[in-house]
């Protein structure tokens, strides 16, 4: 009952591709002109949420010297605004932007929209040795015909810790030596009692469910048969050690998100932090603006591999009256490597685009990490990530964690209990959605199951 995978139809997409119109090549050369040959002004709309137009702005300069025809014009708003709009003209047939941030919770539905450009007319499969192929795969319909989107950043997770209290609890501090410290969860814990022992208003976490998240960071909770696979290496030795330190006091039990954990961040009595690398931007500039010298970044616990913590991604509409001036926009923006980098410095966004690792840059240290080579060890991480087979479930999957695993340490729960109270959840609560990627596997002529 195996269906077709994205990437089986890769030499396909290649091949119909090569009929089509090219607009580029792999590497960072783009074709030149706003709008075929025409010498005529062309205005496209981009729309998107913040911090998404800083980082356009930050790159306009060396678009408009190869597009100087091609004016943008921006339509941004908060995240949910933008997502409920966009879905909205998409169904209605209008008033759509030209281009469209996408937020990658989405891509599973709408890497199959018949309401979105495929972007094999311009030429995107040119670039899928260019892109983290994690990222890349995603973009593909599930019947391996088209490409809908084009992957924008990818977020290599690592763990961000406090050297101060780190050093205050008698624990290593150079990142090399805490992740061998916390190779095994073994080690997780003797890190958390260390941290814990400093005092009553220290917390090796915010909430120890998180720990368990990272084993599904990639979002691979479903086969292609659509069974949920929550049992892999080590998940039950990282709830023992949750519950542990659920036992002892070591989390603060607040979500990571919440204004009280974003002020422990601040004033340390939060030493660890799990997350994706755009995280740092977030502690430069809204969390901890003073914190240079204090914080430092390593590989994620337990030898747990490379994960991935968000992302987002570009889309045309078919709607869209000016398609060719859109994908040089596109294309410009997220397959070059000056685009990228100029777009990561402005607002953290990390590329998917590998080429872009080649600059300078992610050889230079960072000073609020301690002069450490955060951008290099991220794109490390970024190339080492593995496809996955996605689903429409995926986002309502992982929202059963923090609340299941919470459920289930507060009952006393044992490990096994606490996976099976989290399978019975989130088949639950995805049993709706279920029905619609099946329809939408049905529809793409590669579900034959039941």
């Amino acid at each position: 009952m195996k269906k077709m995978k994205q990437m089986v139809s890769l030499a396909m997409v290649s091949a119909m591709a090569a009929g089509m119109i090219g607009c580029g090549s792999s590497g960072d050369t783009v074709s030149n002109g706003a709008s075929g040959s025409s010498d005529d002004t062309v205005t496209i709309t981009v729309g998107g949420w913040p911090s998404g137009d800083d980082a356009f702005k930050a790159a306009e300069e060396g678009f408009h010297e190869l597009y100087p025809n091609i004016e943008i014009e921006y339509v941004f708003t908060d995240t949910t605004s933008h997502h409920q709009n966009l879905q909205t003209s998409l169904a209605a047939g209008s008033g759509a932007p030209d281009v469209a941030m996408v937020e990658g919770a989405y891509v599973a539905q709408y890497r199959n929209s018949a309401a979105l450009a495929d972007l094999n007319q311009f030429g995107a499969s040119d670039y899928a040795s260019d892109f983290v192929s994690f990222k890349w795969d995603q973009c593909i319909s599930d019947d391996g015909s088209a490409m809908r989107l084009i992957p924008w950043d990818v977020g290599p997770a690592t763990a961000f810790y406090r050297t101060d209290v780190f050093e205050e609890a008698g624990l290593p501090t150079d990142p090399e030596e805490v992740e061998e410290l916390m190779s095994t969860w073994d080690g997780v814990l003797q890190a958390a009692e260390a941290v814990g022992a400093i005092d009553d208003n220290h917390w090796f976490m915010a909430d120890g469910s998180y720990l368990y998240q990272l084993l599904f960071q990639n979002r691979d909770y479903y086969d292609e048969d659509l069974n949920l696979q929550l049992e892999r290496d080590g998940d039950l030795d990282c709830l023992n050690t949750i519950i542990k330190m659920r036992e002892e006091g070591l989390d603060m039990q607040v979500d990571m998100w919440s204004t009280e954990a974003y002020a422990a961040y601040a004033d340390g009595s939060i030493a660890y932090v799990p997350n994706g690398c755009w995280f740092g931007g977030f502690l430069k500039t809204d969390i901890d603006p003073n914190g240079a010298g204090h914080w430092a970044v390593c590989n994620l616990p337990a030898n747990i591999g490379a994960k991935n913590w968000g992302g987002s991604f570009l889309v045309i509409p078919e709607q869209s009256q000016n398609k060719e001036a859109a994908w040089k926009f596109v294309s410009y923006m997220l397959a070059t490597a000056q685009g990228q980098n100029d777009m990561f410095e402005a607002v953290d966004y990390f590329p998917a685009y590998t080429p872009a690792y080649e600059d300078a840059l992610y050889d230079e240290g960072d000073d609020y990490f301690g002069g450490e080579q955060t951008k290099k060890l991220w794109a490390e991480i970024a190339t080492e990530l593995e496809p996955v087979y996605t689903t429409q479930m995926d986002t309502t999957a992982e929202g059963q964690i923090f609340t299941s695993v919470n459920q289930g340490l507060q009952e006393g729960m044992t490990v096994e209990e606490i996976r099976s109270l989290l399978a019975d959840n989130i088949e639950a609560a995805t049993a709706e959605i279920k029905q619609q990627q099946i329809q939408t596997l049905k529809d793409a002529g590669v579900w034959d199951g039941e």
